[in-house]
């Protein structure tokens, strides 16, 4: 008898607890079959895009979920946005990749049932603000050794050099590059923009492209910097340093290599920007078909060593 009560009991608590939920889940359904995730918060989702990815972000859907759907830009290649609704709740995830080392940064947000415009925006906003604390946070956890991030969003760097340890692939990478003055630097970086921007993208496009973080952190520059000395000198100017390194022995490895990720685009090799790539350099002395080369080598080392 005693245990025929116990059982009841549980039954009961389990009733109390799970109904509720399955009729909130059962909800959902319904709520998502009228009105899909994108389109019952499109105000939060555009504000989110605009903000975060500068309009260009994509919804991507998920088949067998219909209460998951994320937000993702392809010149944002290192972060998405992960939405889940599920019983009334808007559970937001940011996934931001730097240096290979991943943030997860979570925020749900209830009774989001009846969300209507003004309070979509509120969570864009709150989460938005919330996620860019959180990557300026992980930025300067990971980038401790690179380099911390200013509040103006520039990297602040020691003039030391590196000190070419063996035991820090970090240090490994500046290293290549110790040989070169900081005016080359900036003038490799302007290149960079030169190249990108050849096919009609926008320099804010070029600063939020995912690798130009790490050149600026690997050159120990900022762009700031870079704008600065090419607003003084000029494309010729630019060309001119890359030249004297060019003059002064610096091989093609150093000095094209750090660009060759510019030169394409979501779909592969932009003809554009290689065109435009060849040309620059080309007026700085190194030819063609030393670069094309130089490439092939690399590129059978990297099959060699299983790198893909």
């Amino acid at each position: 008898m005693t245990v025929t009560l116990i059982v009841l009991l549980v039954i009961t608590l389990l009733a109390i607890l799970i109904l509720p939920f399955s009729r909130a889940l059962m909800k959902d359904r319904a709520e998502l079959h009228e009105n899909p995730l994108d389109k019952k918060f499109s105000i939060l989702i555009s504000r989110i895009n605009h903000l975060m990815m500068n309009g260009y972000g994509e919804v991507v859907k998920f088949k067998d979920d219909p209460r998951m759907l994320n937000l993702f830009d392809d010149n944002h290649a290192n972060m998405i946005v992960h939405f889940y609704y599920s019983t009334g709740s808007l559970t937001i995830t940011l996934k931001y990749k730097y240096f290979q080392v991943e943030l997860v940064k979570k925020m749900q947000f209830d009774n989001m049932r009846q969300a209507e415009t003004f309070r979509q925006q509120d969570v864009a906003n709150h989460f938005v603000e919330e996620a860019r604390i959180a990557i300026q946070q992980h930025q300067a956890k990971v980038g401790r050794e690179r380099g911390l991030k200013d509040a103006s969003g520039d990297f602040i760097f020691s003039e030391l050099p590196s000190d070419g340890s063996n035991d820090n692939p970090v240090d490994l990478a500046r290293g290549m590059y110790d040989a070169l003055s900081r005016e080359q630097k900036l003038a490799l970086v302007n290149l960079g923009r030169f190249m990108y921007t050849a096919d009609g993208s926008t320099d804010s496009e070029f600063k939020n492209h995912p690798m130009l973080s790490d050149l600026l952190l690997n050159f120990q520059v900022n762009y700031k910097e870079a704008e600065e000395e090419f607003a003084r000198t000029g494309e010729k100017g630019v060309i001119a340093q890359v030249k004297k390194a060019h003059d002064d022995g610096t091989g093609v490895i150093i000095m094209v290599m750090p660009l060759l990720p510019f030169t394409g685009d979501q779909f592969g090799p932009n003809e554009m920007r290689i065109e435009k790539f060849y040309e620059l350099f080309g007026k700085a002395g190194y030819e063609q078909s030393i670069i094309d080369s130089e490439i092939e080598k690399m590129m059978a080392l990297s099959q060699m060593f299983g790198i893909k």
